[in-house]
This record gives structure tokens, sequence and C-alpha cells, in this order.
């Protein structure tokens, strides 16, 4: 679909029309919402899969009366998923201090501190080489979960969520975890150094 054009009924026909098993949306236009809305219209999202990537918690009341619970939705983190200590400290912490619980993002952050931590501790300073190979294969546990660097290529190899948007009874929409996706299933493909 072109992300200028004004009507996306034709290109939301011409998809029902392929009779897919799975559509995956990755879209970024100011048009959006048409095109969800010409999806829905069409009932590509009653007659195929449609998933896509859940955006940050400031997006899901624009989402949710979108594509409500007709898109399967992949997310990179969902703070209601993991169930471990790691996550359990973060989601209090961030309440406790900043009055919400953590975003798409902010276990990233985490993770980027434990492993300053572990290379500068294994490296008995800042030898940017003993840095390197102290985190190359290292796993630990995050607020995903258990994660790997790939001594291959320093890929952080780690869980991803599928989840579901729902409306609450306040009206507010709301993440729900469906499923936690193993890392082994969506790492990717190993890109060696030159």
């Amino acid at each position: 679909m072109p992300f200028q054009a004004a009507d996306l009924t034709p290109y939301a026909q011409q998809l029902k029309n392929m009779n897919a098993d799975l559509v995956f949306i990755a879209w970024a236009g100011a048009n959006a919402a048409a095109m969800w809305a010409a999806l829905d219209q069409q009932k590509v999202l009653d007659t195929t899969n449609v998933m896509t990537g859940l955006a940050d918690r400031v997006q899901y009341q624009t989402f949710g009366p979108i594509v409500g619970s007709k898109a399967k939705l992949l997310s990179h983190y969902i703070y209601q998923g993991p169930k471990n200590k790691v996550n359990t400290w973060l989601v209090k912490q961030m309440k406790a201090h900043a009055g919400h619980p953590p975003d798409l993002f902010t276990p990233d952050g985490f993770n980027t501190a434990l492993m300053v931590c572990h290379a500068v501790q294994k490296a008995n300073g800042d030898n940017v080489d003993k840095m390197i190979s102290a985190l190359e294969g290292w796993q630990f546990l995050g607020p995903k979960g258990v994660s790997r660097i790939r001594k291959a290529d320093h890929a952080l190899i780690q869980p991803m969520f599928i989840v579901s948007l729902f409306k609450q009874n306040n009206g507010n929409w709301e993440a729900k975890w469906v499923k936690t996706v193993a890392p082994g299933n969506v790492q990717p493909p190993v890109r060696p150094f030159p």
C-alpha cells in the first residue's frame, strides 16, 4: 500500500483476494489508521492470520480501537510476560520510582547495564579486547528471561512475546501476554564479522 494513498480499499481487497495464510504488517505511514480500517472493512482481519509488532505503551489507546484483538501481535517485551526474579524486581522498582510499569525497551537499558558491569568485572578494568571476550557467549538472566550473547556476531539471543490487546472495564486498552517465544526460535541468522 502506498504511504500517501487516501483510499486503501483496493489494496485491502487485493490482499483478501490472495487468500494468504498469514499476513505480516510492517507499516509506518501517516495513513496507518486508514490502512487498518480498510483491512477490517474488507474482512481481512477476520479471514486471515494478521500479525504486526506492538509498539510502546503510549500507542495502546490508539492502536487498540483500530485493531482490537483481531490481529496477533509480536512484542519485544511485555512486563506481564516473563516470570523471573529479575523482571519481578524491575516491575516493582519502575512502579515505585517512575509510577508506571516498564515499557517496550526498558529491558534493553537494564541488559546494557548488566553487560557493562559483567564486562568491566571480568576484564578487571577497561581493556576493550578483554571486555569483548568476557561478553562473547555470556548467558545471563535479564528481565525478559535467559539471554545469550552469540559469540559469532554478538547478537543478543533473547525471548520474544506474542500478545493481544484487550479493552479493560475502565475503557483503556492494555496488553495481555499470550505466549513466550523461545530465543532459539527467533534468533537471526549468523552474520560473522568481516
